[in-house]
């Protein structure tokens, strides 16, 4: 799963341009949109219906808007109000800014040019509350945390990639024994990425050993404002609960990209002859196309198939649960569990366990809530999540508009909850926090804390 943090969709205009496109070639582009999600946008079902959208009013609206627009920024903003319908944090259109000046290029250390960038958008701060002692320690670093009224233990995680993690992406350069020039080619990243995950598990796993040292009796997880991530998800789970954690069921659109991810599937896994059939079928289901163009018309026409198909695979993999090392020294074993790839010790915390989440919590995150949720593992606490679900697999499906700078972007995939439902609907808590939006620091780590302290049944 890629990570896409959600966010409202961004205009980078360019500097200086007005009018550089006419009406009828911004009209060209929005139409270019219509068809592109026409043909393979994962959350189309549930736009219509679990939003219950008025496509056929908000195409129309938005073509008068562009026709009223009196430059390219208007007309970027009608694009923007368009998308911004389906409520989705992996569908948008980005614009693009000028071209950088030419010069040299600077020399950058290997884990900067493999994009490793400290991020953190800000959890719940309970180092505001009295009773709240942080545990100061190495692991501190990559993920925060204490105990909250002598027995809560708090761990803050602010995002599910190694890549946002370079101080550990440098300990895995050198473990592997890699100079910070090194051009790093070929499979070269993948096992940097791999060895700094594994790297991180293991501080998360001593983090949670840290907590129940210090008394804790119970684990609280933040993620609030985690706006999602990798694959890394998957240990990081796994290490929070000793449920063994069924996947759950993906879904893919009908589109060329799915073909050649599923033929390559079979293709790994060519010695499990029930796994080759599954992933055979689908890739034969992902080459069958679906036009639903009829949905913008007045009044929409229905058309009697979805883009979206229901595997029988998970996000997981072929399998929806692999006990950790029991698949060790099968080929491509990733394939049919890919948890299995990552070293974990499953069920490292064994205390009763709480989620926090918010609307910031969406992509991956949203997946860590809602696997742990679905497999009655942990209470989730919170407010309701962003609702982005599966983003944009292997790469993803982006598309240049033909006339403006824009670049569209639509997600390839769903996550099946355990009741049918899609992830990209947001997970619900089962117990809410009475935030309010203009709350300070210390009033939403109170109300937290207020819920998170009383019994929860």
């Amino acid at each position: 799963m890629r990570r896409v943090i959600p966010t409202t969709l961004i205009l980078l205009a360019v500097a200086g341009v007005a009018n550089a496109n006419t009406a009828e070639q911004w009209l060209e582009d929005f139409h270019f949109i219509l068809a592109e999600i026409s043909s393979h946008y994962a959350n189309l079902d549930s736009v219509i219906e679990d939003r219950r959208v008025d496509l056929p009013g908000v195409r129309k609206r938005t073509e008068d808007r562009i026709r009223a627009a009196r430059d390219d920024i208007e007309a970027q903003r009608a694009i923007e109000w368009f998308m911004s319908a389906f409520g989705d944090g992996h569908a948008y259109v980005r614009w693009a800014g000028p071209p950088a000046p030419a010069g040299a290029v600077e020399a950058k250390p290997l884990c900067q040019r493999l994009g490793y960038v400290s991020r953190d958008f800000g959890g719940i701060n309970f180092g505001r509350l009295d009773d709240y002692v942080p545990i100061e320690d190495a692991d501190a670093a990559y993920f925060p945390g204490g105990v909250l009224a002598g027995r809560t233990g708090i761990v803050r995680i602010h995002d599910f990639s190694e890549t946002a993690h370079p101080a550990l992406c440098s300990a895995a350069v050198a473990a592997l024994q890699l100079s910070e020039d090194a051009q790093c080619e070929s499979d070269c990243p993948w096992r940097v990425r791999l060895r700094t995950a594994d790297l991180l598990t293991a501080a998360l796993e001593r983090r949670l050993k840290s907590l129940q040292k210090a008394g804790a009796r119970s684990i609280v997880v933040d993620i609030t404002r985690n706006g999602g991530g990798s694959d890394w998800v998957e240990p990081a789970a796994r290490v929070m609960t000793p449920v063994p954690l069924k996947g759950s069921r993906m879904a893919f659109v009908r589109h060329p990209h799915w073909v050649s991810q599923l033929e390559q599937r079979a293709a790994d896994v060519s010695g499990n002859e029930r796994a080759v059939s599954v992933f055979s079928r689908a890739a034969k289901e992902a080459g069958k196309p679906c036009d639903r163009s009829g949905l913008w018309a007045d009044p929409p026409k229905q058309p009697g198939c979805s883009q979206l198909v229901v595997s029988e695979f998970y996000a997981t993999g072929f399998l929806p649960y692999a006990k950790p090392g029991s698949l060790d020294g099968i080929p491509n074993r990733n394939v049919l569990f890919n948890p299995s790839q990552y070293r974990y010790k499953e069920g490292t915390n064994r205390l009763p366990l709480t989620v926090l989440v918010d609307g910031g919590t969406a992509s991956a995150a949203e997946y860590f809530a809602a696997i742990l949720q679905d497999n009655k593992a942990a209470k989730i606490v919170g407010l309701p999540t962003r609702g982005s679900g599966c983003g944009h697999t292997n790469g993803g499906i982006f598309v240049n508009l033909p006339n403006s700078r824009g670049r569209l972007a639509l997600p390839d995939c769903a996550r099946m909850r355990a009741d049918g439902s899609n992830e990209v609907l947001g997970v619900m808590p089962d117990v809410l926090v009475p935030w309010r939006d203009f709350d300070s620091a210390h009033q939403r780590a109170a109300r937290a804390a207020a819920v998170l302290l009383r019994p929860i049944r």
